[in-house]
């Protein structure tokens, strides 16, 4: 018996991206990464193992209705509601902005109008999966960063439905004139809405009654369905395979169903996703590059550079200062997966030339490689231009002494804040969130907009001279460094900071705290006191124990953060 011809492709793909991911995964990056080396090594431009790019290209369609439909069902209006601004305001500014950007451009090249429009939505999105990917590595999705990466992410994704169905009316078909754009471009937007419409209330009702078997099968083949029904109605409809997908996951992303189905459909989404990174690599041609290397290195400058200027005007707009800036336009310089399934749709519309479409791909595919170093190197960017501005903001405007410096001031900063204010200790407040800042000052705090990772800053609300300082970030690089300058411009400071996880302490330690109190920690103590507690042991000794607890872990602490290896003695 022979088998399928599909087979040894398909295994060979799967061996080369788990190798190329566990290596990734060892040098401490994304394993998509991986995925896009691998292909680019197995193809037919590389060492032509795998020749058969048609048969992988199909599966890999099937990766991105996988992937769009649990993007669906991940976008919610509570979602979109935290985020707030950010989604609506800053996130349009970076889609709008880089759009204006590529078509001025492309104008000046002598394309068209649509061109243009299209070439701006290939550039304007950026690879959510990699930067999200990157950003819980490093414990950084709840840093000030993290926060806007997310929702211009978010808003990106909700972009690509507009775009895809545009598409249509970009190209021409069934017509041509404004008045014949508009025409294809309205007939499309009803059969989404009425495609979303009908999803939303009858999906929610007929994965109940299937999951009332109480039979996971069941409900996995329901979902299954659904996602392949709806990719098959839009697509019978005219309208993209991978649109069909989102909206079904949207239509069930606030049902009480929406989390199961995402964590059951979660591995053949990733399954499939990694084919789509390989399917991308595959299409990754070094002959592109070698034949016009100045225009693809222009093309490549291009993207980087106005993404990044767009990226961090959609920062600037918010109020935020230059670090956050120049952290997130760099991040969001690369070109996304979806603009791929766009430019594949704009290949075969005819709004893109062969050969203008590989060497795109090319720059494209360079700029998702070099992510991560970018990412990377953001943040000493971010804190030489944040230097710079610091040091433009002069002294401090009424110096104090022995007051007490609080970093941030979110829950935990606004509760320090105020129960020193009751003790009557003198105390000011850092924070880079303008809202906060605005807040604050209304209730009368005595708070300073700025960046405390910097030392200029610090010198503004007089850390030299203070007491104490407590830094209550939610980033743990912004945390080490603010603790590393307090240390250094004042040596005798008691400095006091919070981290998430108990494996930040030597870090922090190693900067210069004195001491760490870590939310893991804290709160299991906290839980587990609770819980003896209601089971009737008696409440002193519940507080001895943990108290004993708590009094280890500090011994500890003491012990690493004695230079020299010399144990503190206790106080």
């Amino acid at each position: 018996m022979h088998a399928p011809a599909y087979l040894g492709p398909l295994a060979l793909i799967f061996l080369a991206a788990l190798g190329a991911a566990y290596v990734l995964h060892r040098l401490r990056q994304p394993p998509l990464i991986g995925f896009i080396v691998a292909g680019a090594l197995l193809g037919p431009y590389g060492l032509g193992l795998v020749r058969e790019v048609r048969v992988v290209e199909g599966l890999a369609e099937l990766g991105v209705v996988l992937l769009l439909f649990t993007v669906g069902l991940e976008l919610s209006i509570g979602s979109l509601r935290r985020l707030g601004k950010i989604v609506w305001i800053s996130g349009p500014i970076q889609v709008a902005g880089t759009i204006a950007l590529v078509v001025g451009v492309s104008y000046a090249a002598g394309e068209t109008l649509p061109r243009g429009l299209f070439f701006g939505y290939l550039v304007a999105l950026s690879s959510t999966a990699i930067v999200l990917k990157l950003l819980v590595d490093r414990r950084e999705v709840d840093s000030p960063h993290g926060r806007f990466l997310v929702g211009v992410l978010l808003l990106q994704d909700l972009a690509v439905v507009p775009m895809l169905i545009s598409l249509n009316a970009l190209s021409g078909r069934g017509g041509s004139g404004a008045l014949s754009a508009f025409g294809a471009l309205a007939t499309t937007a009803v059969t989404a809405a009425a495609l979303f419409g009908a999803a939303r209330f009858a999906f929610p009702r007929f994965i109940g009654a299937l999951a009332g078997t109480r039979q996971k099968e069941i409900f996995v083949v329901a979902v299954l369905f659904l996602v392949l029904g709806s990719a098959v109605a839009t697509s019978w409809a005219g309208v993209s395979a991978a649109l069909g997908a989102f909206l079904a996951g949207l239509a069930l992303s606030d049902s009480e169903y929406g989390h199961q189905a995402l964590a059951d459909i979660g591995g053949f989404r990733d399954a499939f996703s990694a084919i789509f990174f390989v399917s991308i690599g595959m299409l990754f041609d070094y002959r592109a590059i070698a034949a016009q290397p100045v225009a693809v290195a222009i093309l490549l400058a291009l993207i980087l550079v106005g993404k990044t200027l767009a990226g961090g005007a959609a920062v600037l707009a918010l109020g935020y200062p230059l670090r956050v800036a120049a952290v997130v336009g760099v991040s969001l310089a690369q070109i996304g997966e979806f603009s791929f399934i766009l430019l594949r749709q704009g290949l075969a519309d005819g709004l893109v030339a062969p050969d203008v479409y590989r060497r795109f791909l090319a720059a494209a595919i360079v700029t998702m490689l070099a992510t991560p170093f970018l990412s990377g190197a953001s943040h000493a960017l971010g804190r030489t231009v944040a230097a710079a501005s610091a040091r433009a903001g002069g002294p401090a405007k009424d110096p104090l002494r022995d007051h007490v410096v609080i970093v941030g001031f979110g829950h935990m900063g606004e509760t320090v804040a105020r129960l020193l204010n009751r003790a009557g200790v003198p105390f000011r407040v850092i924070d880079l969130d303008p809202d906060r800042v605005r807040r604050g000052r209304k209730r009368g705090v005595s708070i300073e907009y700025g960046d405390a990772s910097n030392d200029a800053v610090l010198r503004r609300v007089g850390v030299e001279s203070a007491v104490a300082a407590v830094v209550v970030l939610s980033d743990l690089r912004s945390t080490r460094q603010t603790v590393r300058h307090c240390r250094t411009l004042h040596p005798g400071l008691f400095i006091l900071a919070r981290t998430r996880y108990l494996a930040d302490i030597p870090a922090l330690a190693a900067a210069g705290a004195d001491e760490v109190v870590a939310e893991e920690f804290e709160s299991s103590l906290e839980i587990a006191g609770r819980t003896l507690s209601r089971l009737g042991l008696p409440l002193p000794w519940v507080e001895a124990e943990t108290a004993e607890i708590r009094e280890s872990r500090q011994d500890g602490f003491r012990k690493f953060r004695e230079p020299g290896g010399v144990e503190k003695s206790k106080p």
